[in-house]
Protein backbone atom coordinates (compact mmCIF):
# COMPACT_ATOMS: atom_id res chain seq x y z
CA UNK A 1 0.00 0.00 0.00
CA UNK A 2 1.44 3.69 -1.02
CA UNK A 3 1.12 6.44 1.27
CA UNK A 4 -1.20 8.32 -1.16
CA UNK A 5 -3.46 5.48 -0.49
CA UNK A 6 -3.39 5.37 3.30
CA UNK A 7 -4.23 9.24 2.63
CA UNK A 8 -7.13 8.71 0.02
CA UNK A 9 -8.36 5.79 2.50
CA UNK A 10 -8.77 8.15 5.65
CA UNK A 11 -10.31 10.73 4.10
CA UNK A 12 -14.06 10.95 5.48
CA UNK A 13 -16.24 13.53 4.26
CA UNK A 14 -17.87 13.74 8.12
CA UNK A 15 -14.78 15.08 9.40
CA UNK A 16 -14.67 18.02 6.77
CA UNK A 17 -16.65 21.16 7.85
CA UNK A 18 -17.92 23.56 5.75
CA UNK A 19 -16.29 26.84 5.33
CA UNK A 20 -18.65 28.87 7.40
CA UNK A 21 -19.14 27.12 10.42
CA UNK A 22 -16.53 27.92 13.20
CA UNK A 23 -14.92 25.43 15.43
CA UNK A 24 -17.77 26.27 18.06
CA UNK A 25 -20.64 25.63 16.07
CA UNK A 26 -18.55 22.40 15.22
CA UNK A 27 -18.77 21.28 18.68
CA UNK A 28 -21.82 21.93 19.59
CA UNK A 29 -23.27 20.12 16.41
CA UNK A 30 -21.49 16.91 17.21
CA UNK A 31 -22.89 17.42 20.78
CA UNK A 32 -26.31 17.58 19.78
CA UNK A 33 -25.86 14.60 17.12
CA UNK A 34 -24.24 12.59 19.95
CA UNK A 35 -26.56 13.43 23.19
CA UNK A 36 -29.94 15.20 21.52
CA UNK A 37 -30.92 17.87 20.00
CA UNK A 38 -31.79 19.95 23.24
CA UNK A 39 -27.64 19.70 24.66
CA UNK A 40 -26.34 22.71 25.40
CA UNK A 41 -30.39 24.75 25.38
CA UNK A 42 -31.58 24.01 28.59
CA UNK A 43 -33.03 27.24 29.79
CA UNK A 44 -32.78 26.06 33.32
CA UNK A 45 -29.42 24.83 33.15
CA UNK A 46 -28.72 27.58 31.32
CA UNK A 47 -30.52 30.19 34.18
CA UNK A 48 -28.53 28.46 36.19
CA UNK A 49 -25.34 28.80 34.83
CA UNK A 50 -25.57 32.48 34.43
CA UNK A 51 -26.32 33.39 37.74
CA UNK A 52 -23.19 31.53 38.87
CA UNK A 53 -21.08 32.84 36.84
CA UNK A 54 -22.29 36.23 37.47
CA UNK A 55 -21.56 35.81 41.18
CA UNK A 56 -17.99 33.92 40.73
CA UNK A 57 -16.75 36.86 37.85
CA UNK A 58 -17.90 39.52 40.77
CA UNK A 59 -14.02 39.47 41.54
CA UNK A 60 -12.36 39.62 38.86
CA UNK A 61 -8.91 41.39 38.49
CA UNK A 62 -8.71 43.86 35.57
CA UNK A 63 -12.43 43.41 34.42
CA UNK A 64 -15.94 44.05 35.87
CA UNK A 65 -19.19 42.42 33.95
CA UNK A 66 -20.98 45.19 32.52
CA UNK A 67 -24.81 44.51 33.24
CA UNK A 68 -26.33 40.88 34.01
CA UNK A 69 -25.48 38.16 31.24
CA UNK A 70 -27.75 37.66 28.20
CA UNK A 71 -29.26 34.70 26.85
CA UNK A 72 -30.30 34.60 23.15
CA UNK A 73 -31.91 31.36 21.65
CA UNK A 74 -29.84 29.54 24.23
CA UNK A 75 -26.80 31.44 24.28
CA UNK A 76 -25.48 33.20 26.89
CA UNK A 77 -23.14 36.72 26.71
CA UNK A 78 -21.11 37.89 29.28
CA UNK A 79 -19.56 41.33 29.01
CA UNK A 80 -16.97 42.88 30.56
CA UNK A 81 -15.76 45.80 30.52
CA UNK A 82 -11.51 46.30 30.63
CA UNK A 83 -10.39 48.12 33.94
CA UNK A 84 -6.48 48.22 32.27
CA UNK A 85 -4.85 48.98 28.77
CA UNK A 86 -3.98 46.03 26.69
CA UNK A 87 -0.41 45.12 25.64
CA UNK A 88 -0.65 42.07 23.61
CA UNK A 89 -2.77 38.92 22.38
CA UNK A 90 -1.61 37.35 25.38
CA UNK A 91 -2.36 39.37 28.31
CA UNK A 92 -6.11 39.40 26.92
CA UNK A 93 -6.30 35.72 26.47
CA UNK A 94 -4.97 35.75 30.11
CA UNK A 95 -7.39 38.16 31.03
CA UNK A 96 -10.19 35.79 29.07
CA UNK A 97 -8.75 32.80 30.93
CA UNK A 98 -8.94 34.08 34.24
CA UNK A 99 -12.91 34.45 33.68
CA UNK A 100 -13.43 31.24 31.63
CA UNK A 101 -11.12 29.13 34.32
CA UNK A 102 -14.36 30.37 36.82
CA UNK A 103 -17.10 29.11 34.92
CA UNK A 104 -16.07 26.11 32.68
CA UNK A 105 -17.04 22.66 33.23
CA UNK A 106 -16.06 19.32 32.54
CA UNK A 107 -14.53 20.10 28.77
CA UNK A 108 -14.34 24.06 27.53
CA UNK A 109 -13.28 25.78 23.81
CA UNK A 110 -12.83 29.19 23.14
CA UNK A 111 -12.48 31.12 19.83
CA UNK A 112 -10.83 34.54 20.14
CA UNK A 113 -12.93 37.20 17.56
CA UNK A 114 -11.87 40.69 16.92
CA UNK A 115 -14.68 42.67 16.37
CA UNK A 116 -14.84 46.22 15.20
CA UNK A 117 -14.46 47.73 19.19
CA UNK A 118 -14.79 44.38 20.82
CA UNK A 119 -12.98 41.48 21.50
CA UNK A 120 -15.24 38.34 21.53
CA UNK A 121 -14.26 35.14 23.17
CA UNK A 122 -17.10 32.29 21.86
CA UNK A 123 -17.35 29.72 24.06
CA UNK A 124 -18.69 25.93 24.39
CA UNK A 125 -18.42 23.97 28.32
CA UNK A 126 -20.19 21.12 29.56
CA UNK A 127 -20.35 17.37 29.77
CA UNK A 128 -22.39 14.89 28.05
CA UNK A 129 -25.24 15.56 30.10
CA UNK A 130 -25.23 19.51 29.33
CA UNK A 131 -23.57 22.01 27.97
CA UNK A 132 -23.63 26.21 27.52
CA UNK A 133 -22.83 28.13 24.90
CA UNK A 134 -21.77 31.62 24.42
CA UNK A 135 -19.14 34.62 24.12
CA UNK A 136 -17.46 36.25 26.62
CA UNK A 137 -17.22 39.91 25.50
CA UNK A 138 -14.20 42.30 26.34
CA UNK A 139 -15.13 45.85 25.63
CA UNK A 140 -14.25 49.69 26.69
CA UNK A 141 -12.16 52.34 25.51
CA UNK A 142 -8.71 49.84 26.25
CA UNK A 143 -10.78 47.02 24.81
CA UNK A 144 -11.07 49.29 21.49
CA UNK A 145 -8.11 50.77 21.13
CA UNK A 146 -6.45 46.99 21.38
CA UNK A 147 -8.75 46.03 18.40
CA UNK A 148 -7.30 49.18 16.58
CA UNK A 149 -3.92 48.01 17.26
CA UNK A 150 -3.90 44.87 16.53
CA UNK A 151 -6.09 45.37 13.25
CA UNK A 152 -3.26 47.57 12.05
CA UNK A 153 -0.49 45.27 13.25
CA UNK A 154 -2.29 42.44 11.04
CA UNK A 155 -3.22 44.07 8.27
CA UNK A 156 -0.81 46.70 8.06
CA UNK A 157 -3.43 49.38 6.94
CA UNK A 158 -3.72 52.53 9.26
CA UNK A 159 -7.17 54.01 10.01
CA UNK A 160 -7.57 58.15 9.64
CA UNK A 161 -10.30 60.67 11.29
CA UNK A 162 -11.25 62.95 9.08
Amino acid sequence: MHDTDTIEESNDSSFSAPATEDMVEIIVNAMRQRQGDDWGIDEEMNLHFSLDAAAALREVDGAHLIGEPETDNGALTLTFWVDFQIEDVMAVDQLAFEIFSRISDEFFFCQRVFETKTIRYKFVTGSDNHGHVGSVVLAGSYAAEFVDREKVRTTGTVRFHA
